[in-house]
């Protein structure tokens, strides 16, 4: 039945995804898998505090389930809870996280601002699988933190038509 339920997940058919993990988690409530991917559905149908729930229920059960505390870690990046994301991504890491995980923190890093502990992470991503995307990442953070580091100078303002300068100057009194 857990398999049912996932290839619903899959077609995108959620509702019909929901009711076989119901079914299923009535029979045996003690099922890591129906309880992720039941919050994966529920997710998928907006109601994400209801997908934590799972997620939750998903790690009371399993602890070390990566896939549910990825996608708890995903969830609270989408709804701008970066700090607990940031927490719950430290500990995918910890528990052996991917160079996927590491870009997902870089993410998070990046919103919280920052930039160089998130390039640290996409450096590390990279060493663990060479992919171009990482490169390109860390290509444009570090133009970022170029940018932070030496702000853009304003722009002079231009001349006026008149010829006098548009920048005018006041006469000190001696």
């Amino acid at each position: 039945m857990l398999h049912k339920g996932m290839d619903k997940v899959k077609r995108m058919q959620y509702e019909e995804a929901l009711e076989v993990f119901d079914r299923l988690l009535a029979v045996n409530s003690q099922i890591p898998e129906a309880w992720n991917n039941k919050g994966v559905a529920l997710f998928r149908l907006g109601r994400s505090d209801e997908a934590l729930e799972c997620y939750g229920k998903t790690l009371a059960i399993d602890p070390d389930n990566l896939d549910a505390l990825r996608n708890t870690g995903f969830v609270l990046r989408c709804l701008g809870k970066n700090e607990e994301a940031l927490q719950v991504y430290d500990t995918v890491l910890q528990k052996g996280g991917d160079a996927i995980d590491f870009e997902s923190t870089a993410g998070v890093l990046i919103s919280l601002g920052k930039l160089e502990e998130a390039i640290n992470c996409l450096f590390l991503a990279k060493d663990m699988m060479p992919l171009d995307r990482f490169e390109e990442e860390i290509g444009i953070l570090k133009g970022m933190i170029l940018e932070k580091k030496n702000p853009a100078p304003e722009p002079v303002p231009e001349a006026k038509k008149d010829g006098t300068d548009a920048i005018q100057t006041t006469e000190g009194k001696e």
